[in-house]
């Protein structure tokens, strides 16, 4: 098993059989069915204190088989044979056959019954020889006979390359170049501590690595922190005027305004199905089957707006951004892009000809209602469903996390600021306290815009109150 974890090289291409396991992945015992020991058999080396070790692989194949008998407990690990390959389309061919293993071993937990699910998890694959001197058993010694595969994760330009070859030839006519964003990370007494500041330096060498210096909205009694760390930083004030400021001053400049959230950690875009996945279990699996691209924010802000501007309707959209959420499997179960569902405020794209603007009157939950307000004044908004960003969100401190009390009754207050304004759009979370839902109705139900303050103390009149305990 060490021999398998350690070794990293790229599969043999020559014109000897291979034989292809499934490589087990770790991970902490977080699901009933993996509490259980189950007893996953690769290889036999010896019977009755006869070794077996000099025998080819193909031979000791068959003893296994033979001497084991599986049970709920006791399983042999599964393997394909790649055929001999001669020739450049036979080892095409064989490459191939390699991939769509891999496809299958990765996706195959996800979608296992309960009895297999533990003999089922891989992290990639185990090329071995099967036949010939290569393919005996050398204990205790590392050998490129095993050479282990995962799923390759691109970075870099070639991953930024692939990103927008996923584009349409429409929106990839649309991509901008990044002089045409502003970047602007709204963060507030994130200085105080070291994990703060190793976080608001993830971000910025992020940016600074594709030659982009972002703009730091902060606030005003740390603002000299943040200069003393070598960022462009202005006073931006609270949370939401810091926000309605980036905005101004994008507008002011002609620019795509890019607001950005000082703990996000990465980028990645994965690239599979389009379609959502019927069922959960065949979203997760196909979400392990996906290419992972790991992408600058520059490039994937560039993304989101070429989705945007690319976008076949009459109601453009002037606001993109990611998937809320980083389950993957759960962003799988929904389409590549949607046009009515809620744009986190972590990481967006907004267009400088919407007038839509963040409500002072909220101090929490604000994106939704400026999710909403694009709704209602553009007709839809563009959320990439398969980009997905690695944020601390509601644990860090500083920032929006300052806001928040144990008790939860500021969020509770946000959200019947909400729940007034936009009534039938807004609804409790069915699991989560104090975390709101939003599904914007149809057309013919839309609902108005309403002030957020209440007209002497009472809701507006036929509007759908949800009471939040």
């Amino acid at each position: 098993q060490q021999q398998q974890q350690q070794l990293q090289q790229q599969p043999q291409q020559n014109g000897n059989s291979l034989v292809v396991d499934s490589a087990g992945a770790d991970a902490e015992a977080s699901e009933p069915w993996m509490q259980s020991t189950t007893i996953v058999v690769f290889d036999l080396l010896a019977i009755n204190g006869i070794g077996l070790s000099h025998l080819t692989l193909r031979e000791r194949r068959a003893k296994l088989l033979k001497v084991v008998k599986e049970g709920p407990c006791l399983r042999i690990a599964r393997s394909i044979e790649l055929p001999v390959a001669v020739g450049e389309a036979a080892i095409n061919a064989r490459v191939e056959a390699a991939r769509q293993e891999m496809d299958r071993a990765l996706g195959a937990c996800s979608t296992a019954a309960l009895a297999e699910k533990s003999s089922s998890r891989a992290a990639g694959l185990v090329l071995k020889q099967l036949e010939g001197p290569s393919s005996q058993y050398l204990a205790g010694r590392r050998s490129s006979r095993w050479q282990q595969v995962e799923k390759e994760q691109v970075t870099g330009e070639q991953a930024e390359a692939l990103l927008f070859g996923c584009l349409s030839s429409h929106e990839f006519a649309c991509l901008p170049t990044k002089d045409e964003f502003s970047f602007c990370v709204i963060s507030a007494r994130r200085t105080n501590t070291p994990e703060g500041v190793r976080d608001i330096m993830c971000v910025e060498s992020q940016f600074k690595n594709c030659g982009v210096t972002p703009l730091w909205y902060v606030d005003e009694a740390s603002l000299q922190a943040y200069c003393a760390l070598g960022l462009d930083a202005k006073v931006g004030g609270k949370l939401i005027p810091a926000r309605n400021m980036a905005l101004e001053d994008a507008a002011k400049a002609g620019k795509v305004c890019v607001q950005v959230s000082d703990d996000i950690a990465r980028w990645d875009y994965f690239d599979g199905q389009s379609e959502k996945r019927k069922t959960l279990a065949e979203a997760n699996a196909e979400s392990k089957r996906a290419e992972r691209y790991k992408v600058s924010p520059v490039a994937a802000a560039q993304f989101i707006l070429a989705k945007m501007r690319g976008a076949d309707s009459e109601s453009k959209p002037h606001l993109g951004g990611v998937y809320p959420l980083g389950n993957t499997g759960h962003a799988f179960a929904t389409d590549e892009v949607s046009r009515q569902n809620f744009i986190l405020g972590d990481f967006f794209v907004a267009e400088p000809s919407s007038p839509c603007r963040f409500d002072t009157e909220l101090t929490l939950k604000e994106d939704y209602d400026y999710t909403c307000s694009h709704i209602k004044k553009h007709g839809s908004v563009m959320r990439c469903n398969r980009m997905i960003i690695r944020a601390k969100h509601e644990t860090n401190s500083g920032g929006a996390c300052s806001v928040r009390d144990a008790a939860g009754e500021r969020e509770r207050e946000n959200i019947r600021v909400l729940q007034r304004k936009w009534p039938g759009a807004i609804s409790p979370h069915p699991t989560r306290p104090n975390q709101i839902v939003l599904r914007w109705p149809r057309k013919e139900q839309r609902p108005p815009a309403e002030s957020s303050k209440p007209r002497k103390g009472r809701p507006p009149k036929n509007s759908a109150v949800v009471t939040v305990a």
